[in-house]
This record gives C-alpha cells, sequence and structure tokens, in this order.
C-alpha cells in the first residue's frame, strides 16, 4: 500500500514538475543573470540534466553487472544536484542581492525545492540495481531536517531511496567535503552493510567529488556556474 501511495503520489509531482519545467519561472531574460536564466527558463538545462543522469545510470547499471547486492554505493550533492534552488537565485535577484547564509537558512526552511530533472529516476535505478545512495551536501547541520522533509515531499525518503545524508558542521563550516565522502563507506558498515566501495559521484560543482578519485567516475550536472566553481562551462543567455 505505501508503495502504491508514493507511485501515486510520484505522478502527481511529475505532473507538477513538467508544468514547472514548461511554464516560464519568475524572472525575464531581461532582469536576470545568464545563468539564473538559463536554468529558470532554457529547456536546454532540463534536457541536459536528464542526459547526463541517462549517461550515469548506463555507467552504474554496467558496474553493478559483476558486483554483489549491496556492496556498491553511490555518492551525490543535493543542491543543483537533487534540489533545484534556482528559485531562491530569482527571489535574490528581485530585490539586486547575492547569496547570503541567512537568506539562504530562510530558503532552507521554506523546504519547496523541486527536484533536478532526472535525479529521481537516477536514484531509483541505483536501488533497483542493488546499490546504495548516500548524500553528502554543504547544508549546515541545522538545516538537515529541512532538507530530509524537503526531499520526502518531493518523493525521497530516507531508507528507501538514500541510506546517508551527510552535512557539514555549524559553526565550523567546514566546506570540505573529502572527510565526509570518505565516512560514507563505515556509515553503511554500521548499518548492516559492510566493504561498501563508492564506484560514482554526482555533483554540479568540482568539489563534489574526491581528489583523487581513484576507479570512480564523476558526473557533472550544469547547473549554469550559480555557485562555486562548476563543473560545467557556463550558458550563454536564452535567446528569444
Amino acid at each position: 500500500m505505501k508503495r502504491f501511495t508514493r507511485a501515486v503520489a510520484g505522478l502527481f509531482t511529475a505532473v507538477a514538475l513538467a508544468a514547472c519545467q514548461t511554464a516560464p519561472a519568475t524572472g525575464t531574460t531581461t532582469d536576470l543573470s545568464p545563468a539564473v536564466d538559463w536554468v529558470a527558463n532554457s529547456p536546454e538545462w532540463a534536457a541536459e540534466a536528464e542526459a547526463m543522469y541517462a549517461l550515469a545510470g548506463d555507467y552504474i547499471e554496467t558496474i553493478s553487472a559483476s558486483r554483489a547486492e549491496h556492496s556498491w554505493a553511490v555518492i551525490l550533492d543535493v543542491d543543483e544536484t537533487v534540489l533545484n534552488n534556482v528559485q531562491y537565485q530569482i527571489q535574490r535577484e528581485a530585490i539586486g542581492e547575492t547569496y547570503s547564509s541567512e537568506s539562504w537558512h530562510a530558503w532552507t526552511a521554506e523546504k519547496s525545492a523541486p527536484l533536478v530533472p532526472g535525479a529521481k529516476a537516477f536514484i531509483e535505478k541505483v536501488n533497483a540495481l542493488g546499490g546504495h545512495v548516500a548524500l553528502v551536501t554543504n547544508r549546515l547541520d541545522t538545516e538537515q531536517l529541512w532538507t530530509e522533509e524537503n526531499l520526502a515531499d518531493v518523493g525521497l525518503e530516507r531508507s528507501e531511496d538514500f541510506r546517508v545524508l551527510l552535512t557539514r558542521a555549524s559553526p565550523v563550516k567546514e566546506s570540505d567535503k573529502s572527510a565526509r565522502f570518505a565516512l560514507v563507506p563505515a556509515m553503511l558498515a554500521v548499518q548492516g552493510y559492510p566493504d561498501v566501495e563508492v564506484v560514482a559521484y554526482v555533483g554540479d560543482n568540482r568539489h563534489d567529488q574526491p581528489s583523487p578519485i581513484g576507479s570512480a567516475k564523476f558526473f557533472c550536472i550544469n547547473q549554469g556556474g550559480m555557485y562555486g566553481t562548476p563543473c560545467a562551462t557556463k550558458p550563454q543567455p536564452v535567446s528569444n
């Protein structure tokens, strides 16, 4: 019954997301920066995200064929990789402001970010093939509950869809994810899954992967260069 209810909820979510992707976001090409405009208004952004997730899906399908069930995992970033925060950027640009920790904290409290296209299907595929999903984000630990509730609202629930969600500590605010990447196999081990190997990383930023990455593979979701050090080329303005 729970799976049926989730399936129905997922159907309504998919319909709603499709409507969001086809309808213009709040803001126009004249008052948004090129990066934000591209993510908010260009169909190419959604198509590119779905295509990258499809490539990642093909990769883990090949990898899983030669591995035992529950012996491997994939680590994903959250923001601009699983959750799309372009509406936050639109709100900030509308008042002539950029990112601030206070406004971001308020945005995460709203728990209203929709999915990045392709993310849910990829996560479902990892689970169906016998892998684990871990989320490693630079959201603060004080924002973790809101993040989990936002993820649940878009159909991604702890233990069913992802097993690990690692935020960064406040007030230390250590943005380097290296230690948290390394911690994922240990966290899975204490949950009853020893000797898990991370085979792939998905993110929107060059630092959403360890260095060196070893034998794993990194897949880059193009977020238009809205934040940090993007792993994809910044887009050109949307043409009318």
